[in-house]
């Protein structure tokens, strides 16, 4: 019977208890981060921050309430057989108060607990459970007679104590049971068969102060809970700073600070995940400027740092999304195609090319009277290939390229053993640069 609910609502808090932290955590203007480190007192916030906390507080503490409820249960069934013993005839009015009506009463709270309810239903349910336990005590000492009667009483007082302490309701309504719980205790010594009143009087003080003990403790955990809470929040938000500033710190790490693209080490990483991954079709580029040293000798570093800025623009405007470039060395640069064979990767390195053609160096009004051209290496990854050395074999067909004319695109052998086919496309022929 309780296994089942149990898993349910523990699953049901805990949703509700990362759902309240969630809220808490990321509305800074519900909760200002100044509220969370200055003295603050729960019952002062706005109705829309004690929602939210009461969430929480109740998704952490709930269990606690049904635990003990659960507890009693199982135990009053238990103390059936108790008041048998002490009494035979106990039995009868045992099974009906403690088997049938008591029972029942805290079955429904352990119900009741399972949702979240506001502050008037889940303190009341403290008064019920107070009302019922004093009475019920009352009752079966009562019936028991003057050797039971103060036994019992004391029994139920010291049951109403520990729920004091186990149900997360707030302060007012635990005050509320305690003078209850008293006031019950008080009428039935007084009205009851008890062998010595002063004696009784006096036990009944002793137990009535050690419950106002247990309040005050009651109202030291709630006042600790709060603080913890907007310890926790704090935390959480240090940590999402923290999280959100390692994020900008390995972005600019992987970043290559003058034109934006991927650096070296970020490119090798992103390449190994891929190969790592199985992905098969992997291509290819390296890309390097041609006579770049003659352009930035005879016009500056700023202008060469400017030709540098564009090509790499240049790449990432006719790659897809999924594709990697990098800033692979000074003017050099590497592509990384994704699910592209011979011919496709044949066709994008043709393509960038053709746009770096295009390119004009300066600025507007004052461009350099020099065009830009690019040799391009292309390799096919073959297999479980390294990708190190697929990247070999595009810088050995990139130097191929420089030595037969620059401008072009030329394509890698396959590795041993292995065949990379020809696009259809023609070599594109070399045009000259001034």
């Amino acid at each position: 019977m309780f296994k089942p609910d149990h898993t349910d609502h523990r699953t049901r808090s805990q949703r509700t208890y990362k759902e309240a932290l969630t809220v808490a955590m990321s509305d800074r203007v519900l909760l200002p981060d100044d509220l969370l480190t200055t003295h603050s007192r729960l019952p002062e916030m706005p109705i829309a921050v004690r929602a939210v906390y009461d969430s929480y507080y109740w998704a952490a503490h709930s269990l606690k309430a049904r635990a003990w409820l659960q507890a009693v249960i199982v135990f009053n069934l238990l103390l059936i057989g108790f008041d048998t013993f002490l009494d035979p005839s106990l039995l009868v009015a045992s099974l009906i108060i403690r088997g049938g009506i008591v029972t029942t009463i805290l079955f429904a709270m352990w119900v009741l607990w399972g949702r979240e309810r506001n502050h008037a239903v889940q303190g009341a349910s403290l008064i019920i459970v107070t009302a019922t336990i004093m009475v019920e005590a009352g009752a079966l000492g009562l019936l028991g007679g003057e050797a039971l009667f103060e036994r019992y009483l004391t029994g139920g007082l010291f049951t109403v104590a520990t729920a004091i302490l186990f149900f997360p309701i707030a302060f007012s309504w635990t005050i509320s049971a305690v003078t209850l719980a008293t006031f019950l205790y008080v009428v039935m010594l007084a009205t009851g068969p008890v062998t010595d009143p002063l004696i009784a009087v006096f036990t009944g003080c002793f137990y009535c102060s050690a419950m106002m003990t247990f309040a005050s403790t009651r109202k030291a955990a709630l006042r600790s809970h709060w603080k913890s809470f907007k310890s926790k929040v704090r935390e959480l938000r240090d940590q999402e700073t923290l999280e959100n500033l390692n994020s900008e710190l390995r972005l600019v790490a992987s970043l290559d600070p003058l034109t934006g693209v991927r650096n070296r080490r970020a490119a090798q990483e992103e390449t190994n995940r891929i190969c790592e991954n199985g992905t098969q079709d992997v291509a290819f580029l390296m890309l390097d400027i041609d006579d770049f040293k003659t352009l930035n000798d005879k016009y500056g570093h700023a202008i060469g740092d400017d030709c540098i800025r564009q090509v790499a623009r240049s790449i990432g405007d006719n790659l897809r999304s999924r594709d990697i470039v990098s800033r692979y060395g000074g003017e050099e640069f590497l592509v990384v195609l994704t699910g592209a064979n011979t011919e496709c990767a044949f066709s994008a390195a043709e393509r960038i090319r053709k746009s770096i053609e295009q390119l004009h160096i300066g600025e507007p009004g004052n461009f350099i009277d020099r065009r830009v051209a690019v040799s391009i290496g292309v390799a096919l990854r073959h297999g479980d290939e390294p990708p190190e050395k697929t990247i070999g074999r595009a810088d050995e067909a990139l130097y191929t390229a420089k030595r037969t004319g620059k401008n072009r695109t030329v394509i890698a052998p396959a590795p041993e053993g292995g065949t990379t086919p020809l696009p259809r496309q023609a070599e594109p022929q070399r045009r000259d640069v001034a």
